[in-house]
């Protein structure tokens, strides 16, 4: 009965999260997405999407299309994507993990509100991370067939083509796999999944190649802004450098020890500051050390390799002042990393309850033997 009382909780309280982000939120300002409308309509086909990744564009055009406005249509595809994220968190967790974890996950996903506030925020972090997961789920299959991997393959390119940095993820996911499973890992069907992936990616890089001269044009662009805000901060007097920054000359920019003492100051900032934040409710975090002691205890790797490969690329970013006043980047590139402690901290749960009634019940049986044995001695007495 457990399951499904969360389960019915989490389905009251995703309808509740979006009514309440549509009514408070429906006119905070977009982030990235304020600009989407102009490239929807600027764009000729669906790589012709201007400096962001097609796919977010692509299907704003559609929704323009059939006469949608744009601001509203942007809110309402994030708000269908956060319930698609739950739903498919609860199918997926329950399915491989156990009822108890499934309806857990989804009730906690189902009352953050940081979610619900992206998604009105209209930013790609969404569809990254709905893309993410089906990729993860489908690529370590059991037992995989035709079509999990040409599932896998078709979820890892659509989340690269919604956020090119998704690869990371990717190719971290795949390695990690790799080191885990080492002879029973199936290299031929991932390879299959990433060479379709990569086919779905390869006509994006070309066609930023042939107009800008550069695959990563726009990307690397974007490290060029966050490595002025790093150096210079807002509203700077000082000449700023302009153009282009490879990901080499981001992670380097000012030499190898620097790159080592950001990384850990980006661990220890994300640990105390942005992921308890991002979490929400505090108390979930004890959860989620237990998850992790479950996950290692039972050999359940691939929520271990879920969170590392959604968290790793996050580091490169974290120690940069991109919020005045609280310092650190917006929680929204922790979205995913968030859906990894979600799952831990309902692996956790569902362990943790399981235990705890296992010595219920044999403390309880002990205790009926122990009065039964009494009552035999006070009879025979």
């Amino acid at each position: 009965m457990v399951p499904l009382f969360l389960a019915m909780v989490a389905g009251v309280a995703l309808a509740f999260n979006l009514l309440v982000c549509w009514k408070v939120y429906r006119n905070a300002p977009l982030r990235e997405a304020a600009s989407r409308s102009l490239m929807a309509e600027g764009s000729r086909f669906f790589y012709d999407s201007g400096f962001a990744e097609p796919l977010p564009v692509f299907t704003l055009k559609a929704a323009m299309a059939l006469g949608a406005d744009p601001d509203a249509a942007v809110r309402a595809e994030g708000l269908v994507l956060f319930a698609a994220i739950t739903v498919v968190s609860f199918l997926f967790i329950r399915r491989r993990f156990g009822a108890l974890a499934g309806a857990m996950a989804a009730m906690l996903l189902a009352g953050n509100p940081y979610l619900g506030y992206s998604a009105m925020r209209g930013g790609s972090h969404l569809h990254a991370l709905f893309f993410i997961l089906l990729f993860w789920y489908w690529f370590d299959s059991e037992k995989h067939t035709t079509g999990s991997i040409v599932a896998a393959g078709l979820a890892g390119g659509a989340a690269c083509l919604s956020r090119l940095d998704s690869a990371w993820f990717v190719l971290i996911s795949a390695v990690l796999f790799l080191a885990i499973k080492r002879r029973d890992f199936d290299l031929k069907a991932a390879g299959l999944s990433l060479g379709l992936a990569f086919l779905l990616l390869f006509p994006y890089l070309a066609y930023q190649k042939a107009k800008y001269g550069n695959s990563l044009y726009a990307q690397e662009l974007s490290l060029r802004r966050w490595a002025n805000l790093d150096r210079y901060g807002y509203n700077s007097a000082e000449p700023m450098p302009t153009g282009p920054l490879s990901v080499a000359g981001f992670l380097f920019r000012d030499g190898p020890v620097s790159a080592v003492k950001r990384t850990f100051g980006g661990l220890g900032r994300s640990f105390s500051f942005e992921i308890p934040k991002v979490v929400y409710y505090k108390l979930t975090m004890v959860l989620v050390f237990l998850g992790f002691y479950a996950a290692f205890a039972l050999k359940k790797d691939s929520l271990l390799v879920f969170f590392a490969a959604a968290f790793l690329p996050v580091l490169a970013l974290a120690p940069v002042q991109q919020i005045p006043v609280a310092g650190g980047i917006e929680l929204r590139y922790y979205l995913s990393t968030l859906w990894g402690l979600v799952a831990l901290a309902a692996l956790g749960f569902q362990e943790g309850l399981e235990w705890a009634a296992k010595h219920f019940k044999a403390w309880l049986e002990g205790k009926v033997l122990e009065h039964a044995a009494k009552d035999k001695r006070d009879n025979k007495n």
